[in-house]
Order: C-alpha cells, then sequence, then structure tokens
C-alpha cells in the first residue's frame, strides 16, 4: 500500500512528463483542434469524476494526446502480442518490480476509452491479470 502523497504526485508527475516526452517525439495526425479539445475536456471530466489524474487539465491533456492518443491507441490497434503482454505483466530481466497503481490501470483505461473506444477489449485483457497496487492518500 503506498501512503505517502508526495510519492504518489512524484510518480504521476513523472509518467505524464514521460508521456508528453514521446508524444514530442512523434507527429499528430489531427489538424482539427476543436476535436482535440473537446477529447482532451472529455478525458479530463471522466478522469476527475473517476477519482485519477486530479492535476490533469484539458491543455496538458491535449498536449499529451493530440486528437487520437496515437502512441496508445497505435499499441492496441490489432491486439498486443504474447511478448509485449509479458513485458508488461512480468518481471522478465529480473530488475526491480514494476509498481502498477490501480489509478494507473482506471486512468489509461479512460484514455482508451476517449481516444479508442474500438480498443477498449484489447486494454481489458491486456491488465486483466494485473494486480494493481492500491493508494491511499
Amino acid at each position: 500500500m503506498v501512503t505517502d502523497r508526495g510519492s504518489r504526485a512524484g510518480r504521476l508527475t513523472t509518467v505524464l512528463c514521460a508521456v508528453a516526452l514521446l508524444t514530442a517525439c512523434s507527429s499528430s495526425t489531427s489538424t482539427d483542434e476543436g476535436a482535440d479539445a473537446a477529447s482532451a475536456q472529455k478525458l479530463v471530466s471522466a478522469a476527475q469524476a473517476a477519482g485519477v489524474a486530479p492535476g490533469l487539465t484539458a491543455e496538458v491533456a491535449q498536449s499529451l494526446y493530440g486528437g487520437s492518443a496515437a502512441q496508445i491507441c497505435d499499441v492496441l490497434d490489432g491486439g498486443v502480442s504474447s511478448a509485449e503482454s509479458m513485458l508488461l505483466t512480468l518481471n522478465p530481466s529480473g530488475r526491480r518490480a514494476k509498481l502498477i497503481t490501480t489509478d494507473a490501470i482506471a486512468y489509461e483505461r479512460l484514455v482508451v476509452q476517449t481516444y479508442c473506444p474500438n480498443e477498449l477489449s484489447t486494454y481489458d485483457d491486456l491488465v486483466a491479470e494485473i494486480d494493481g497496487t492500491e493508494t491511499t492518500g
């Protein structure tokens, strides 16, 4: 159980920075700023209602995901290979165990639900075996 609020915020900030870096390295295919903003606001509203990603704003969501969340949706498109699934859920290298929180799983599900709802079953299958760490704060 993670109980330190600062650690939780630090991890969330690290994850958001990593996603922002990935997004900066890829180009957005959407040119419709209005649709991008609407999707971003939909994600923010859903995240706030679920109690995850409390610091997320529409501007941050739009800069992270554009109009398509390609960095997530493209990975899920066509299914996830068993090797990709193993890298996410297991620890094949024997290095430090991965910490995946229930909030992170819920947040990423909202991203998929917002930007590529047709891939929701693929995401659910991918995370079905993950025993997320509860957070308290």
